[in-house]
């Protein structure tokens, strides 16, 4: 049987139980989140800055059920001890502030799955089909169309000597 920090049972088994790694996730110390937290959110306006924590708490997910199933056990103190200070140095900090940006602008990370079950890049690649662009660009199509348009009246221009090539 799996304790947790509180002393709570945990539901599972000898392997890995993602119950045990939610548990986990939930354990954090007060001054690793607000260290973290702290690091990317200049406050409550700040979205890049909450986005960028909701993707760091999603790569710490992601390596505790990692860690779990490698190990076919929970990290000890130290071991999450060391998995937050990778994670909070500078230059991942920055990482983190500009994949949250990234992704705000609609060219996050092509991994995971939106509520339809496809992935986000798929749901992205719908939306264009659809015609449903961020920023209120163009379909691709649209500006290469324009393009040969654009060469076409050119061509013509020069061909009835309207402009000198």
């Amino acid at each position: 049987m799996t304790v947790d920090k509180e002393g709570s049972k945990l539901p599972g088994s000898a392997s890995f139980d993602l119950a045990k790694a939610s548990a986990a996730a939930a354990a954090d110390s007060d001054a690793e989140r607000n260290n973290v937290f702290a690091s990317l959110v200049s406050g409550d306006a700040d979205i890049v800055g909450l986005v960028a924590y909701s993707i760091y708490k999603q790569n710490k997910h992601d390596w505790l059920v990692s860690f779990a199933r490698l190990k076919n056990r929970e990290p000890d103190e130290a071991e999450l001890t060391a998995y937050i200070i990778g994670e909070s140095t500078p230059r991942r900090l920055a990482t983190y502030r500009h994949l949250a940006q990234a992704t705000l602008d609609g060219r996050g990370p092509e991994v995971g799955t939106g509520a339809t079950g496809q992935s986000y890049s798929h749901q992205g690649l719908s939306k264009a089909r659809n015609g449903r662009f961020a920023g209120g660009s163009l379909p691709p199509l649209t500006w290469i169309g324009l393009t040969v348009v654009v060469l076409i009246l050119a061509y013509l221009a020069a061909r009835a000597g309207w402009i000198r090539v």
